[in-house]
C-alpha cells in the first residue's frame, strides 16, 4: 500500500522534522512536500523507501544525521539580503531572504529566485544555488538571447556566512558569470524563523 499524505506528516513529525527540513533532507522543494502532504501528487517511490528506511534507522545514527542537516542552515543566520549583480550586458537589482537553507526573492525586472544554500567546501561559506526564472520577452544581464517565453537561468556561488557585506562571482548555466554585490539588510524576525 503506498503511503498517503497523513502518513508522510506523521512521520514527518516523529523525525522531529520541519516541511522545510524536511524537504533538504529528501532534496526536493518544500512546494513538493507540501503537494504530498495535500494529497495533490503521489508521494514517490523513492521518498516512500527513503523514509521507511530513515524510520528504522538505530536512533543514534538518525539522530546524528538529523544534526548534520540543522547543522547546515544553522550556520548562516535567516536575513534579506540586497544585490546588486552586473553581467556582460548591464547591472540588475534583486532582494534575496534566506531561511533554513532555502533562497527566494525576485529582481526589478520580474525574474523570481527559487534556490537552496549549504555549507560549502570553502571554510566560513555557504553554497548558494539558484533558478532564477526570467519573464517573456525580457533582455538578461549576462546579454543571453530574449525569449519569447519564461526561461530559467541557473545562478550559483560562495557567500562568506559572516560578512554583512561583499562581492562574490556567480556562475551561470548559460556561461557568462556574474559580479554580485551584496548586503546584509534585517534578520528574519523571530516569528518566521520558528515557523
Amino acid at each position: 500500500m503506498s503511503m498517503t499524505g497523513a502518513d508522510l506528516r506523521e512521520a514527518i513529525t516523529s523525525m522531529g522534522l520541519t516541511q522545510v527540513e524536511f524537504a533538504r533532507l529528501v532534496d526536493v522543494s518544500v512546494g513538493a512536500v507540501a503537494q504530498w502532504l495535500s494529497g495533490a501528487r503521489a508521494i514517490p517511490g523513492p521518498v516512500e523507501s527513503f523514509v521507511s528506511l530513515f524510520l528504522r534507522l538505530p536512533s543514534s545514527i538518525r539522530e546524528t544525521e538529523l544534526q548534520q542537516l540543522r547543522k547546515g542552515s544553522a550556520q548562516m543566520k535567516n536575513a534579506m539580503y540586497l544585490i546588486t549583480f552586473t553581467g556582460n550586458a548591464g547591472t540588475g537589482t534583486a532582494t534575496l531572504t534566506f531561511q533554513d537553507g532555502l533562497v527566494y526573492g525576485f529582481d526589478e525586472a520580474g525574474a523570481k529566485y527559487d534556490g537552496n544554500y549549504v555549507p560549502s567546501d570553502r571554510k566560513d561559506h555557504m553554497f548558494i544555488t539558484a533558478k532564477v526564472a526570467m519573464p517573456a520577452n525580457q533582455p538578461s544581464v549576462i546579454g543571453a538571447q530574449v525569449y519569447p517565453v519564461e526561461w530559467i537561468l541557473e545562478v550559483s556561488g560562495h557567500l562568506p556566512i559572516y560578512a554583512d557585506t561583499g562581492t562574490l562571482i556567480a556562475d551561470t548555466n548559460a556561461g557568462p558569470q556574474l559580479t554580485v554585490k551584496f548586503q546584509r539588510m534585517r534578520d528574519l524576525p523571530d516569528v518566521l524563523q520558528a515557523a
